[in-house]
């Protein structure tokens, strides 16, 4: 018969009790606790520490208790040293509460299939787990069947991380705060200067924290994914909340909306409404976007010969933003006629162009679309791989969820898009992920908005111009389309 090894002495990976060591280890504890209240006794009458006189002291108790119980049995022996067996039997007591403890949680792990890790340390906000010295770490395994674990149970949210090389740290987090939780709050009231406020995220200790990015870090281009009706508008709308409040660092705000225009008209309102010069709007006509993509073209790369000229890397204010709304409607466009395919082309000539070199110029580009795999969105690779800021709201597709984010840290953080609600997105920059929601900004908040604008830097301006209209000459137009001299007309 196969011996049965206890992992951890008092029972094995699997939460089995090993009654013999247990009865054993409860008779060690409390003749041990026993001795040392005894040795602790006579330090006490003694004032001081010496091994000879302390030793004499317990013989004399051992003596005395053999009498006691000579003379008046073991009911004797319980009165005269109550006060020790009463301590003894709490510190029994605690060890098997403790001990229970450990081995129902080892029992928890083994039913989900995690009999090869221990609970190391509970935290405040979570655990550490270690792999059972001898086994293998099986971090992926680990991360399936701990998920299963906590959706079982309803322990909330919760960031999963390794430990060194044997170990996995687990902390809960408060769930991504609820539609009913947000919906008496104010945007107005989270606007900070120059920081894009992002929606609310549920913390370790605090039940919802406002999430922020300094515009100086944004990255320049951003993708807004996810099903229609995921909340892709209300999104942007709350992206335009901050990047309004923050118009003094802005040059200029391009809106291409290609579903018919009623994404772009309120901003088309706020513009004819405060007169700012600094908002563009185009929707169907496929000529005049094509236009307007020479347009900043032309002021990508006169900005690229000014930062050249100053030796600079990069704009540092003065931002041109661009957002296209549901940009496969642009790129996966079948052209109807030979020049409909060369306005197609050269439009999607230049949109790759902007996605691959105007980070250094100041540009940041936005745009929504409800698939990101190349196949049915017109996305290429190039502008895939640009994109470094990705914005993803509840879609059905798996294909669709794993182009946009890795599956590894959505397991990690117990994260299913599919079950998202509205407003909730989870959020990819670079390495970091975050798990928000917004809050709910209706289609005409322009006409409450509050635009903090400044003055033109005029001596920039001037400078600019002129680099645009030597740009313009060696510009390639495609002069059966759009000449030169229109250019120059209207830029």
């Amino acid at each position: 018969m196969k011996k049965t090894k206890y992992e951890f002495g008092i029972y094995d990976k699997y939460g089995n009790l090993n009654g013999v060591y247990f009865i054993g280890m409860l008779f060690f504890l409390f003749f041990l606790s026993f001795l040392i209240l005894l040795i602790f006794k006579n330090i006490i009458k003694l004032h001081s520490i010496n091994i000879e006189i302390i030793l004499n002291g317990l013989i004399i108790d051992f003596k005395s208790m053999i009498q006691i119980y000579k003379l008046n049995h073991f009911l004797g022996l319980l009165s005269s040293f109550k006060t020790y067996i009463v301590i003894n039997i709490l510190v029994v007591i605690y060890y098997i509460y403790k001990t229970f403890l450990n081995k129902f949680e080892q029992r928890k792990l083994a039913n989900y299939g995690l009999e090869n890790y221990y609970l190391k340390k509970k935290l405040k906000d979570g655990y550490v787990y270690n792999v059972v010295p001898g086994e293998v770490m099986e971090y992926d395994k680990f991360l399936k069947q701990f998920n299963n674990m906590i959706q079982r149970n309803k322990m909330g949210s919760c960031e999963i991380k390794r430990v060194d090389k044997v170990g996995v740290k687990v902390r809960f987090k408060n769930s991504t705060p609820s539609i009913e939780d947000l919906n008496k709050l104010n945007p107005k009231d989270f606007m900070k200067k120059d920081l894009l406020f992002l929606g609310f995220e549920g913390g370790f200790k605090e039940k919802r924290i406002p999430k922020y990015i300094k515009f100086s870090q944004l990255p320049h281009s951003f993708a807004l994914l996810g099903t229609s009706g995921g909340g892709k508008s209300n999104t942007l709308n709350h992206i335009l909340f901050s990047v309004f409040y923050n118009f003094h660092n802005i040059q200029e705000c391009n809106f291409i909306d290609f579903k018919g225009g009623v994404e772009s008209q309120p901003y088309q309102n706020l513009e004819d409404k405060l007169k700012t010069g600094k908002i563009f709007t185009y929707t169907d006509n496929r000529l005049e976007l094509y236009k307007k993509l020479v347009r900043l073209d032309i002021i990508n790369k006169s900005r690229q010969k000014l930062l050249k000229k100053y030796n600079k890397k990069k704009m540092n204010s003065n931002y041109i933003y661009v957002f296209f709304d549901e940009i496969a409607e642009i790129l996966d466009y079948k052209a109807s006629d030979k020049t409909d395919k060369i306005i197609q082309d050269k439009s999607k000539e230049i949109i790759e162009s902007l996605f691959r070199t105007s980070r250094s110029s100041g540009f940041k580009l936005f745009y929504a679309t409800q698939i990101f795999t190349s196949v049915g969105s017109g996305i290429s690779n190039s502008i895939k791989n640009n994109t470094i800021f990705r914005i993803l709201h509840k879609t059905e597709s798996d294909e669709g969820i794993h182009s946009v984010i890795d599956k590894e840290p959505l397991e990690e953080r117990g994260i299913n898009v599919k079950e998202f609600g509205v407003g909730e997105m989870i959020i990819k920059n670079e390495s970091e992920y975050f798990n928000i929601r917004t809050l709910y900004i209706p289609d005409n908040f322009t006409k409450f908005i509050k635009i903090n604008s400044s003055k033109p830097n005029e001596k920039f301006l001037k400078e600019m111009n002129e680099v645009i209209l030597q740009t313009i000459k060696t510009y390639s137009f495609e002069k059966s389309i759009y000449s030169m001299e229109e250019c120059l007309r209207h830029i």
